[in-house]
């Protein structure tokens, strides 16, 4: 059985919809070749940053939720911080009782 999981993306906002699309695709295809599966993606839409990162003040918030076996998260999170665009991100793991809730 494999865990989920939940990861929120803080991207530049002079992506835009298109890039931060592109984007999600890329992460979908890693997490698809490393066995995983995209559970849900929301797209929280652009913010205003508590403090300036990377000299930006505005990011695009963007949430994954997804199963993936354990051995593989940290290759999903070096694609992560590889890719040009990702300011910051947080991976967490979902507590099973959440996960049993939703099914």
């Amino acid at each position: 059985m494999q865990a989920r999981y939940e990861t929120l993306l803080l991207l530049n906002p002079e992506l835009g919809s298109d890039g931060s699309n592109a984007l999600l695709e890329k992460f979908s295809g890693v997490l698809e070749k490393n066995g995983g599966q995209v559970i849900k993606n929301d797209d929280w839409g652009l913010k205003t940053l508590a403090y300036p990162v990377k000299k930006q003040t505005r990011g695009r918030y963007i949430r994954m939720e997804y199963s993936l076996p354990a051995a593989q998260v940290s290759e999903f999170e070096r694609n992560i911080r590889i890719a040009d665009g990702v300011f910051k991100f947080l991976t967490v793991k979902l507590p099973q009782e959440k996960v049993q809730e939703e099914e």
